[in-house]
């Protein structure tokens, strides 16, 4: 009896001190200064509606009758844009979905309307018109982001998500023999098919649809992290695990990078958790470590392909923060 309250104590003692463990993993990021992206803030006050265009050129179209407000409520909106992978990075925002499928981004915004600190939602079957400042590829698709525990984001598809799509207006180009265009709510499923479209039509006419409306309107009823991307196809996944050369790191921080895209994946580890599950390789994939330890900074940067498995032996070495960032850069 002795030896079984003896046992269940060491085991409620080794499970407390891991949640403990666990909660006071604060991670990171080692490349936040590598790139500044600008939190730009409008004072939107009492206007009943007014059109908002970011400093990279994202458009957000406010109505003040949309939102759950007091008639006297002044309304201030938030917003950040990135549209590269150094800002992406830059802020840890990773491209990734809740089932882990690797993304390409076209442009992620940070959204927040607010009055005073309390942030203001849409009233219900209302949505959000906004424009990305960056046209859409064939397969984009609209996500929304979430973040865990520890400040990491993953993305989940908007499926409801609509768009007012420039369309050829065949009804009026059939009637009058000439080519005329309208905008259409379609969803964002439908996109691909309507560019098709467009693509067919003469190039004289290409200035046209630019005038029309060549960029089309998001409408989104969830708007706090929204993200235009577009699924890739991966050449495969591996599985395997890290010996570093250091085993005294306070912190380390995986970044995998995929060459010529605007994509990324970031892991933030302890020293005994060092296993990597099923990550995507995509064209040239290269790993970064960068372990710390109090304001020592020790890098790795690694090619991966699809014959690596088991244990990864990797020496790190000392850096500044200049040379850290030439690694990324590199």
């Amino acid at each position: 009896m002795r030896n079984r309250i003896l046992t269940y104590f060491l085991v409620s003692i080794s499970i407390f001190s891991c949640k403990k463990d666990i909660a006071e993993f604060e991670p990171t990021n080692p490349f936040e200064n590598v790139l500044v992206v600008e939190k730009q803030v409008f004072y939107l006050d009492t206007v009943s509606d007014k059109i908002i265009t970011g400093k990279k050129g994202t458009e957000i179209n406010f109505n003040r009758e949309d939102f759950i407000l007091n008639e006297n409520d002044k309304v201030t909106l938030e917003l950040k844009e990135y549209y590269n992978r150094l800002e992406l990075i830059s802020d840890n925002i990773n491209t990734i979905t809740d089932k882990n499928e690797l993304l390409e981004s076209n442009g992620v915004i940070y959204l927040n309307f607010k009055v005073g600190d309390k942030k203001i939602k849409l009233k219900k079957s209302k949505k959000l018109k906004l424009k990305f400042a960056q046209a859409f590829r064939k397969e984009d698709r609209i996500f929304n982001g979430v973040f865990d525990s520890i400040n990491q984001i993953t993305w989940i598809k908007n499926s409801k998500a609509k768009v007012l799509q420039t369309v050829i207006d065949s009804v009026f180009t059939d009637k009058y023999k000439v080519l005329s265009f309208k905008e259409k709510l379609i969803s964002i499923d439908s996109v691909d098919f309507y560019k098709e479209q467009l693509k067919q039509i003469d190039d004289s006419e290409i200035e046209k649809i630019k005038e029309f409306g060549y960029y089309p309107f998001v409408l989104v009823d969830d708007f706090d992290w929204i993200n235009v991307d577009k699924f890739l196809d991966i050449d495969s996944k591996i599985t395997f695990e890290l010996v570093l050369n250091k085993t005294d790191l306070e912190k380390i921080s995986v970044f995998f990078l995929y060459n010529n895209l605007n994509s990324f994946i970031s892991e933030y580890r302890k020293y005994y958790d060092l296993k990597f599950i099923d990550i995507p390789l995509k064209n040239e994939t290269s790993m970064i470590i960068v372990g710390e330890k109090g304001n020592d900074l020790f890098v790795n940067r690694s090619n991966l392909n699809k014959e690596i498995t088991g244990k990864i032996e990797i020496d790190l070495i000392k850096v500044d923060s200049t040379e850290l960032k030439n690694i990324l850069l590199k």
